[in-house]
């Protein structure tokens, strides 16, 4: 009642609650919610976009669209584009640090402040981002991408709560060996 009550503030004429509702479930229904919320609806690349739906919709056809199944589903997805992401970020890490290496220039010193306090080489920080921040992140990502696709797994062989909850009905068979055996 609070909920309602706090919420028809929110809407000035009659039917912009209901419309409102319509409109945000099209979206979480078809994915767009999931992306905005992402923070990558403007930002995230189509292709990116595209696997990112798909993989949503494959998973909701496979494991059904009950809310806890795609509260589950989009928990996944959601982890495997932090994945991407960080593996991209990885990549592009371990690029600087091979220009560092192997390019024209040689490893230099990265300085703090304007007195030339040397605080470490570059690749030297490279290297620790890679070891202490990024490869951790990426492996906490598909630990969450795994968790979540394994509750997938136990939701799909748990019964049905419409079944458990449903009255046993009466059947009664009636064979008659003369028709049967015609």
């Amino acid at each position: 009642m609070a909920v309602t009550r706090a919420m028809s503030r929110w809407y000035s004429r009659e039917g912009d609650r209901e419309r409102h509702v319509e409109r945000v479930l099209s979206r979480f229904e078809d994915g767009s919610f999931l992306l905005n919320r992402l923070g990558a609806e403007g930002v995230i690349d189509q292709d990116l976009a595209v696997v990112l739906l798909h993989l949503r919709q494959r998973l909701i056809a496979d494991y059904g669209d009950t809310p806890a199944s795609v509260m589950l589903i989009d928990r996944a997805v959601a982890a495997y584009h932090d994945f991407i992401r960080i593996t991209g970020w990885t990549g592009n890490t371990a690029l600087m640090v091979e220009a560092e290496f192997f390019g024209r220039d040689r490893p230099r010193a990265g300085f703090r402040d304007r007195h030339g306090e040397i605080r470490a080489l570059t690749v030297e920080e490279y290297i620790n981002r890679l070891r202490e921040d990024l490869i951790p992140l990426a492996e906490r990502c598909g630990r969450v991408m795994r968790e979540a696709l394994a509750a997938l797994e136990v939701l799909r062989v748990a019964p049905s709560q419409a079944v458990e909850r449903s009255k046993p009905i009466v059947l009664s068979i009636l064979w008659d060996r003369e028709t049967a055996t015609e």
